[in-house]
């Protein structure tokens, strides 16, 4: 017999693999989680582990992958189901919600990424991948402002582009607040409701300025 899983067997193993990393990341973290106790919890071998992930590294971006994965909604597809507003406000909930519930695993490769020593990053292709996510992550969120300010649901006083880093950079604000300086997260609403009036239009009034781009709710 070979000593090579088949398809299924190496497809089962390593989705046994990702649960169980998936687990460990979220209840310790990046640092604390051994690849020896992510095995155990598998019930695999450690040179199984390194047999589908060349690495920790590795290992945790495909968690991320995996984790995000159900988040991903195809828009182009759901159009019909959700509108614009309704699209971004899912993908801001997803990402409050990603740090929620993986607080520890987030705050330690986010400090990674803002080590000044690059040496001190991490492997190349580990913050390269994190970047790449979470570039796909701002491109899809202006897509969806530039769609919305055409069909008057975004407002127009900020392009697309200045739209998204205003968004994005309020998210990171309440991310270091979460993560760092431990601030309860009662606020999240009111900050998430002003975010929302920045971004979005307003039912018209009588002294609305059509060249703010308000619609018609």
């Amino acid at each position: 017999m070979s000593a090579t899983p088949s398809r299924q067997e190496s497809q089962e193993s390593r989705d046994e693999i990702l649960r169980a990393a998936s687990r460990l990341f979220a209840s310790r973290g990046f640092h604390e989680a051994s690849m020896s106790e992510i095995a155990r919890q598998a019930r695999v071998s450690k040179a199984l582990i390194f047999w589908h992930f060349k690495s920790k590294e590795e290992l945790f971006v495909a968690v991320i992958k995996r984790l995000l994965e159900p988040f991903s909604i195809d828009f182009a597809t759901e159009a019909q189901e959700l509108d614009e507003r309704e699209q971004l406000k899912r993908l801001i909930e997803l990402y409050v919600q990603f740090v929620r519930d993986y607080t520890g695993s987030v705050r330690f490769f986010l400090t990674r990424l803002l080590r000044d020593d690059p040496e001190q990053q991490g492997p190349a292709s580990f913050t390269e991948q994190i970047r790449v996510l979470y570039e796909n992550y701002r491109n899809l969120m202006v897509d969806l402002i530039k769609r919305g300010q055409e069909k008057g649901v975004c407002s127009r006083r900020l392009d697309a582009e200045t739209a998204a880093t205003f968004l994005l950079s309020t998210l990171n604000g309440l991310l270091v607040d979460v993560l760092f300086l431990r601030t309860p997260e009662a606020s999240f609403g009111n900050i998430l409701a002003t975010l929302e009036s920045v971004v979005f239009t307003q039912a018209p009034t009588a002294s609305a300025d059509p060249g703010t781009g308000c619609a018609n709710g």
